[in-house]
This record gives structure tokens, C-alpha cells and sequence, in this order.
């Protein structure tokens, strides 16, 4: 089986909302075809996905999670309250900040380079 991709959170030319229309079932090879929204996680972008999965690895603890992604508490809570406004919105995705936002944010001393640098290698 060739490399499984990441689900995209939105649509790589336009950045409107995408919809999954086909499900395989890697067992059997029986699929499913309709129209399937991104809900919850699957919605967010996938430099949130990977945060959540090391914040919950460590059980929420703030000093693990910055020893291991490098990143700063101010970081923590800023990535924090991106995951949870997206998952309380209307819609269920959030879009990443721009390159030009996270430039914006290093020169105003709101994020490190390690921290930008953290969340630009994450994305896929």
C-alpha cells in the first residue's frame, strides 16, 4: 500500500473548507462513498494535532511539553486557546497562522525562533 497523506484541514489552492468523500476500510478493501465533514481534531491544523498529542502524552504538564517541543509557556497557552476556540466554533477548523503572522509575532517578541521554527516543520 502506498504512504498514507494527512487529512488537509482545508483546500490547498482556494483555503475553503473540504469535504471527505470516500472511506476504504484497510482490512477488507470495502469502501464507502457520501459526503463526510472534518469534525473535532481532524479539523484543526495538523501543527495542533501534534501539540495535542504531546500535551496529552504528558498528561498536561506544562514543563514536559516545553521540554520536549522547545517551546515556551506563553506558546503552550497561545496553542491552547487556538485548539479550543476551533473546536468551540461554528465551523470545525481553524486555520494556521501565515508565515507573515508568525514573522510578525517573532518581532514583537511574542514567539521565539525555536517556537516559530516548531510550528512551520510541523505543518504538512
Amino acid at each position: 500500500m502506498s504512504k498514507q497523506l494527512n487529512l488537509p484541514v482545508a483546500c490547498p489552492l482556494c483555503g475553503d473548507s473540504i469535504a471527505v468523500t470516500q472511506i476504504r476500510c484497510t482490512g477488507c478493501g470495502s469502501e464507502i462513498n457520501g459526503s463526510f465533514a472534518t469534525a473535532g481534531l481532524t479539523g484543526l491544523p495538523v501543527e495542533y494535532q501534534k501539540f495535542i498529542t504531546v500535551f496529552l502524552r504528558h498528561r498536561g504538564n506544562i514543563s514536559q511539553v516545553e521540554k520536549e517541543l522547545g517551546i515556551s509557556y506563553p506558546t503552550i497557552n497561545k496553542m491552547l486557546d487556538s485548539v479550543n476556540n476551533a473546536l468551540s466554533a461554528a465551523t470545525p477548523q481553524q486555520k494556521p497562522l501565515t508565515r507573515k503572522e508568525i514573522l510578525d509575532s517573532i518581532e514583537r517578541g511574542e514567539m521565539s525562533v525555536k517556537e516559530a521554527t516548531f510550528i512551520l516543520k510541523n505543518r504538512e
